[in-house]
């Protein structure tokens, strides 16, 4: 039997080609997490899934080389100044070298309408060779999408416009109709703060990137589970949480502090109420028994023992305010202010 093919896509900040496989990464924390469970032991994940990463990252860093060196003058691209204006509000060396390393990726995704259809095509080009492969070699493709925070964002609207845009008079293959993905997990969800609704891309609740029956047009998968911190400052304005939508759609709430950085990919992987679900999935339901799964949460401690917990109460409180002053809709430059302050706080905890 074919392997279930896993693209993991990933968010803001630099990441090379291995970025999923690296040490500490998704890819290992989710492998490490799977070896709790017996099911696991005869069956590795490796052997069960085949990771696929998706990098656009690349593209990010060739546009700031070239405005670094002047090739290309940013303002050309930025006619509102958004870009001009979230950058002329960081304030010192560092929080300006996080931004060119880490939120320039998330303002110029927002802002640049230009390097944001770089980035989806850029995107969709990964996905469609992999699944066109598949088809081509196993006669089938069973794929689903783990994406992470800005990621998450990247990935909604690759995979709708994957499934709607027009292929000259005629529909996508990769329609929904011909076509869907078994699941799609978004961890830290940035698809509703960071949607730049145009007449191909939807807004995050009305595109085909929701759960649903094979006969529903639209709907792109089968199943959809969102993950939320609640001291993650990044995924709480304009947060992801759709009304009406099928019984396949669930949310997962997490709080706990085991790094400074509660945002991080395995930060959230590294939670059994987050990476149970995810191994359900990418395996099958039985993988994980309710009492595995029982003794895994009761095992897991929400504060690292090593944390003083009153220093941790108040770093995930400083996590809190950040959220709050961002606001519900932050504009390009609080939205800059509001990474800045997360980049800020991680740095100070780590001491």
């Amino acid at each position: 039997m074919a392997k279930h093919i896993v693209f993991y896509v990933h968010g803001m900040g630099q990441h090379d080609t291995a970025w999923a496989e690296d040490a500490g990464g998704p890819v290992e924390t989710l492998r490490r997490a799977s070896t709790a469970y017996a099911h696991f032991g005869d069956r590795p994940l490796d052997t069960l899934v085949e990771v696929v990463p998706v990098r656009y990252d690349e593209i990010f860093r060739a546009a700031v080389e070239r405005w670094r060196r002047g090739a290309e003058p940013v303002a050309a691209l930025d006619p509102d100044d958004a870009f001009g204006r979230a950058l002329g509000v960081l304030a010192g060396a560092s929080e300006q070298s996080f931004f060119w390393s880490h939120a320039a990726d998330v303002v110029m995704y927002r802002c640049l309408g230009w390097y944001r259809e770089l980035v989806r095509a850029h995107v969709i080009q990964q996905i469609a060779e992999r699944v066109e492969r598949a088809w081509a070699e196993e006669g089938t493709a069973r794929c689903s999408v783990v994406a992470h925070s800005l990621g998450t964002a990247v990935a909604h609207d690759s995979l709708h416009l994957l499934g709607t845009r027009r292929w000259g008079n005629a529909a996508s293959p990769f329609h929904p109709s011909h076509w869907r993905f078994q699941h799609v997990v978004m961890v830290a969800n940035t698809s509703r703060l960071l949607q730049t609704p145009t007449a191909e891309a939807a807004p995050a609740y009305g595109s085909i990137v929701r759960p649903g029956p094979v006969e529903d047009a639209g709907s792109y998968c089968a199943t959809y589970l969102n993950v939320r911190h609640s001291f993650d400052p990044v995924p709480q304005p304009r947060r992801f949480d759709p009304v009406g939508w099928r019984k396949e759609y669930s949310t997962v709430v997490v709080d706990h502090f085991r790094d400074p950085n509660v945002h991080g990919f395995s930060h959230y992987l590294r939670n059994p109420r987050v990476h149970v679900p995810i191994l359900r999935r990418l395996t099958r339901s039985a993988a994980v028994t309710p009492a595995e799964e029982v003794r895994e949460i009761e095992a897991f401690p929400q504060i690292d023992a090593a944390e003083p917990l009153e220093r941790a109460r108040a770093h995930l409180l400083d996590l809190q305010a950040v959220a709050l002053e961002a606001g519900d809709d932050p504009a390009p430059p609080r939205l800059t202010r509001m990474l800045a302050a997360l980049f800020t706080l991680v740095e100070r905890y780590r001491q």
